[in-house]
This record gives C-alpha cells, structure tokens and sequence, in this order.
C-alpha cells in the first residue's frame, strides 16, 4: 500500500492494523518487526506500507489467499487529536508456494517451510542424530524452537520466543519463523565476502509416536553494497552454505532482480547489469538511473547529491535437501553524499557588451531564492525589474541550471581600464539556492571577467600662429584614465596658469595655448631667419603612470617677429684659445638683450642680458701648418697685391686666397687697414689653421729687413714704428 504524500502533507498520520479479534492495534517498530510489517518511504518520498502474507494479523484461506485491514490516521495535530480514519482493506492470492521460501526484508527475515513429511533419508538422519538429546524432553502437542549460536543452544517455547523479538507459527501447510535482525541468538558470518545475519533454529513438534523436526534457519544479508562516482553495485552471494545441505546437488534455476516490487525482465535495456557466477550473484545499476531518485544535499556548507533506490533480488535453486528455495532480498540503498560543487559557464559575447552566465548543474529540487550583483542582493522577481535577466535552463542530462545576463554597463558591474585601450569588467555574483523539500539554503559565489578593447586612446591635433603653439585632444578618459604631464609634472590648471599656457575645453576637446617663449618649449633651430619650436605632452595611466603616448607639436616661426639684430652681440673671444691635452678649445659667446616695455608695473632694469649663449668648440691639435704670405712692392709700376703660400709643412694640402687681385694697384695709406683672410680648403678633422706671424716689410724678398710684425704667435702687436715709418705700403 503506497499513500500519496501531497495528501498527507502538513499533516501527521498513524497505521493501525486490524485484528478481528482484540480490534484495531497501532502499528510500531517493535510490532512491525516481529509480526512482518514494513512502513518505510519510497524514493520520492510517498509513504509504503508492506506486510508478509504470513504476517500476525493476516487472514488466511487455505495458504492461497490472504487479506488484512488497514486503518489510516489523519491528523493536523501531533497528538493526532480530531484525527480521521481510513479504512483500507488489502487482498493478496499466492498459490505457488516453494518447499521453502525465506524472505529478507527491511527490519525482518522470515523462512517457511512446508510440512510434507518426506522419506527418510541416510544423509538426514546423520544430520539430525546431534538434535536427538533435546527431542526427548519436547513438550506434547506443543511447539518449541531450539536455537544454535555461538554461546550454546537454546531450547524455548514459542511464548518465550515472542518475548524475545520471534514470531513462529504454522499454518494448514506451512511453518514460518519470523526473526529481527541482529538478535541475542543471530550470529554473523561472512560468505562469499558478504557479512550474513544468520539464525540457526529448529522447530519441533511432538504428538504420539510422532517428533516432527523442521530446519527453520534464515539468512540474510546485511552488507555487500559497494560505490563508484557513477555505479552502486550490490553483491549477494549464490550459495549459502547454512541454506544449502548438500553444495554438490545445488543447482541455480531462476535470478530476477526488481526495483519497487516490480520485476525487471530485461535488465540490460535500462543499462542495469545482473551478473552470476558460482560465487555470486552482482548487480549493477548507473547512479541516477531511472526508477531511483537522485537528491539535493548540503554537507558542510558544499553542494551534493544522493541517490536512493529500492532493489529486490529473487533467487530460485534446488538440491537435494531441500527440492525448491526460493529466496527473495528486499534492498533499499542509498549512496553516501556525493559532491556535486557547482560550476560557473561563462558564455559571455563580448561584442554584445552582455554577461551571459550560466550555472548548474542541479536537481529539479533546487530552486533559486535570491542573488546578489555586486553585493546587492535580488529576488528573481527584482531581479527582472533592475533589468537583469534570469531564467531556468534544461539540461540533457535531466539537471537544470540558471542563467543570468547582465549589461556590461550595469552600475553593479565593476570597471577597470587595463592595458593601453581595454576594459575589464566584473561581475560578482552571490547564489543563494533552496534544496529539496527541507528547503536547505545552500550560497555560491562567482567572479565571472571579460576584457574587451573598448577605449579609443585620444589623438592630438597640433597647430600654430605667429605667436603660439596650439594642442587639441579629447577629453574624454582625461582624469578618469589618463592625465597629461609636461616631462614628469602634472599638467594641470595651476602647473599651466604658473607657467603662461592657457587652456580651455569644451564638451569635447580640450584646447592647450602654449606661447613659443614659455616654459617647456624646446628649441631645434634658432637663426636670424626662423625658430623652429616643438612642445611634447606626455599621456599617462592615472594608477601606473605608464607612459602610452607622446604628444608632440613642432613649428617653424619667422625670427625676425621676435629677434632685432641690433642688439645681438657676438662676443668672438677668438683668438682666445685653451689647450687641454691633445685639444684646442675656442670659445665664443652671443647675447640678446630684451627691451623691458613699461606695463602696470614699473619696467625692470638689469645689467644682464635676457639671453645668453656661450659656445665652446673642441678641436685636435696634433699638427700646426705654417703658411707664409706677403704683398710686394715695385718701383716702376703702381702699387699692386698678390698672395703666395710658402708651405713649412708637405703633410697637408694648402691653398691661399688673395684679397687683391694679381696686377692691380693698391695704395694704402700707412693708417688705413689691412685685411688678410687665410682659408684652409682641406676638410680633415685633423688639420687644424693657425696664423702664426704677420709682418710689413719693403722688399719682395721673403726674407728682408727690416720688417715691423702685426701679429706674433697670434697675439696683434701694435707697432709704433711701422705706424710712423715712411714704407711703401706693400704686404
């Protein structure tokens, strides 16, 4: 008899069974067990009321049909106050009864066996000889059961042996013993690798001439159950050498195996396997297969399963003692706890800008009760309503899952900018799940990260007028990504008001004034005809500093708008030289004095000019080049000048240029000035001019005297003597 639970839900109920003689009897373990009742669940949890046709209560005809009466309490209180009652009336017709038929049930085993006196035996006889002692002293026309157990044998009567947990009695054909498991007089063995709960008894029966003895010995399995991640597998063994006389005459006639009292005839479609050899009997059945229940579990705050399922085992054999057993086990089993720890699939598009996370796989008992984004926690219902979508989903394997989409632009969905133009985005995700009909609440959390390049870094657009340079970049990541330095200075509003740049923006862009005279412009190239002016802007991450861009503007500006070249002095310390080793170093400065123009304030006045430059040049002197040049004179023609060089040295190439052209008449005047220019043509780092000594003489020889010197190891000699002589002016 299965009750439906949704009847019974919210509710309490009893069982009571019916004797016609003392009236309704409430139905307890004690009873149960003793009298061959089952009251127990099925894996979806429908109570299941089972009683043997042998049971206490049972009405009999003729061993062929049975019938028990049932009521049925229901209460909405504990103490089953205002309780109704259901009667329910059960019928069973069995015919075919087995010479012996032993029975392992839940909470009981029971064998019966019948009553047909057979021939006697040799073998019998033997077996029964040790039994004789106690059969002088049975009771007349009384039943009494002798037990063999470790600690002895032990003769009592059927009164006693009720007291103690048994149920013995006969019926029209049949004798039946009905023992708990694990009794004072029960012993266990281990067969076939399989621990056995044994009883050892025989019933005995005296009246007249005739001493009836009847093996009444059970046994039963009380183990054998193994497991794997995805198979359970019970073991039972074939022979039961306590069952079975004479092993030599076994013979294995018929194995079914059933699941909920229901034979399976074909065991492999289901992909269950029923497998049998001399030792045993092993079946095998995949974890969450069909006519078992997988359900939800918590254990130490982890997520699992557990798989139940109720197996019987039916096993027909022969020998010699005992013509047909048949043999039926009843099994319920259940797994241990199996993690099951959850797994978060992240199916996120990034080109959708949409999380797409699904997580499973689950029971159908699951449910989701809450979720959080970003510690904020939902309903499913405010969920839908924030915009966040969440759904069930089915999976192939009968599991389901939850699926939720969130926006990348969610204010809950965390932003980071990464790299030099990406987003990552971050979903936290808190679960919270309800499990099985205890409604157990179980938490997961996830982290679920997509980086995508979304981030356009900005692109500057320089230009510039007459005065100024000009930069133009986006705002926007400005400040919230990047910022702009000058070398390694923020540049900001104040940096840029202190330094005489202007900035304005817009909603777009950001404009920069740089004046071409401000701090931070750099110089490339700076002549009487033009300036040529770059200003760099360095982008940079705000966290990391790390450099990403260089903004640079460079222009070219017309000098003559800024430079007045009157008042640019070249101070030419030439011939002004220091030797440093190997090294001649010459050294010129040029200066540029800056009008001061009256303003509000009273103008500046300063000794030093606004620019200065001092321009050191290194050159090698390893070789000197003496060049000798002079100018002649002629009595009979008109003055005239001409160059020549006398080389002291072979080691370089020479050349002179004349100021005055050959055969042309020159008169100077003792106090006018003479130029003289030497031009070295020869381009080599290591050839160095030096003009060593210049001198005025009155011949064309080379070597005449007098002569009065100018220069003298470069240094001017101002020679009163050749200013005041009456000499031909020829050099």
């Amino acid at each position: 008899m299965k009750l439906n639970k949704l009847f019974l839900q919210g509710k309490f109920f009893q069982l009571e069974i019916y004797d016609p003689y003392t009236g309704p009897i409430l139905l307890d373990e004690k009873l149960a067990s003793r009298c061959g009742y089952v009251l127990s669940e099925d894996v979806w949890g429908n109570p299941v009321f089972r009683a043997s046709v042998l049971g206490c209560h049972v009405a009999n005809e003729e061993d062929e049909l049975f019938s028990l009466t049932v009521n049925i309490k229901v209460s909405s209180f504990s103490s089953m106050r205002a309780a109704m009652t259901y009667t329910y009336p059960m019928y069973c017709s069995y015919p075919s009864w087995a010479s012996r038929e032993i029975v392992c049930e839940e909470n009981y085993m029971e064998v019966s066996v019948k009553t047909d006196v057979p021939a006697v035996s040799n073998d019998y006889t033997v077996a029964w000889m040790s039994a004789l002692p106690e059969t002088q002293n049975v009771a007349y026309q009384q039943w009494q059961l002798m037990f063999v157990s470790p600690s002895g044998r032990k003769r009592i009567t059927v009164s006693d042996a009720v007291k103690l947990g048994y149920s013995f009695n006969n019926t029209l054909s049949r004798v039946y013993l009905r023992a708990p498991y694990h009794s004072n007089e029960s012993d266990i063995g281990m067969v076939s690798g399989v621990n056995m709960n044994m009883v050892t008894s025989t019933s005995m029966y005296r009246q007249r001439w005739l001493l009836l003895l009847i093996d009444t010995t059970v046994s039963c399995p009380v183990d054998g159950i193994s497991f794997t991640n995805t198979t359970l597998t019970w073991t039972v063994p074939s022979v039961i050498p306590t069952l079975v006389v004479q092993e030599s005459t076994f013979l294995s006639k018929n194995i079914v195996m059933g699941i909920d009292d229901q034979v399976i005839v074909n065991p492999e479609e289901k992909n269950f396997l029923l497998e049998h050899n001399e030792t045993h009997i092993r079946i095998t059945i995949p974890i969450g297969a069909e006519g078992g229940k997988l359900k939800s579990s918590i254990s130490d705050g982890v997520y699992g399963v557990i798989y139940s399922i109720h197996l019987f085992l039916e096993h027909i054999w022969t020998d010699a003692g005992w013509q047909t057993t048949k043999y039926t086990v009843i099994k319920s089993i259940t797994t241990p706890f199996m993690p099951q720890i959850p797994t978060v699939i992240n199916n996120t598009v990034p080109e959708e800008r949409l999380f797409n996370v699904a997580f499973g796989h689950f029971l159908p008992d699951v449910s989701l009760v809450a979720i959080a984004i970003g510690n904020v926690p939902f309903t499913p219902r405010e969920a839908q309503y924030h915009g966040l979508k969440v759904y069930e989903t089915l999976f192939s394997n009968r599991t389901k899952g939850f699926i939720l989409e969130v926006s990348f632009d969610d204010p809950y969905v965390l932003k980071e900018y990464v790299n030099r133009n990406e987003t990552k985005y971050t979903l936290l995700i808190n679960y919270t799940l309800s499990m099985g009909p205890e409604m157990t609440l179980y938490y997961h959390s996830a982290e679920v990260e997509c980086v995508i390049a979304d981030i356009e870094l900005p692109e500057a657009v320089g230009y510039c007028d007459e005065e100024n340079l000009y930069l133009t970049l986006p705002t926007f990541g400005l400040h919230q990504y990047w910022d702009l330095y000058l070398g390694n200075t923020l540049l900001n509003r104040q940096m840029a008001l202190t330094n005489g740049y202007f900035a304005a923006t817009n909603s777009t862009h950001l404009i920069l004034q740089i004046p071409l005279f401000a701090v931070g412009v750099t110089y490339e190239e700076v002549s009487f005809q033009k300036i040529k002016a770059r200003f760099d802007v360095v982008l940079r991450k705000v966290r990391t500093m790390e450099t990403l861009q260089i903004f640079s503007i460079s222009c070219s500006f017309n000098s003559s708008e800024f430079i007045n070249a009157e008042k640019i002095q070249f101070l030419m310390s030439f011939p002004y030289a220091q030797f440093e080793g190997d090294h001649i170093i010459y050294e010129n400065e040029i200066s540029y004095e800056k009008e001061t123009l009256p303003g509000h304030s009273m103008p500046t006045i300063t000794r030093d000019p606004d620019y200065r430059l001092t321009v050191l040049c290194y050159y090698q002197a390893k070789e000197t080049l003496v060049l000798g040049a002079f100018i002649s004179d002629s009595a009979t023609s008109p003055p005239f000048g001409s160059g020549t060089t006398v080389p002291r040295s072979n080691t370089a190439d020479e050349s002179f240029t004349e100021f005055y052209e050959p055969n042309v008449a020159i008169l100077k005047q003792s106090v006018e000035p003479v130029f003289l220019e030497v031009e070295l043509k020869d381009e080599s780092p290591n050839i160095e001019l030096y003009l060593e000594n210049c001198w005025v003489t009155r011949s064309l020889d080379f070597n005449s005297t007098p002569r009065w010197n100018i220069t003298v190891d470069g240094q001017v000699i101002l020679n009163d003597k050749c200013a005041h002589q009456q000499i031909p002016n020829f050099f």
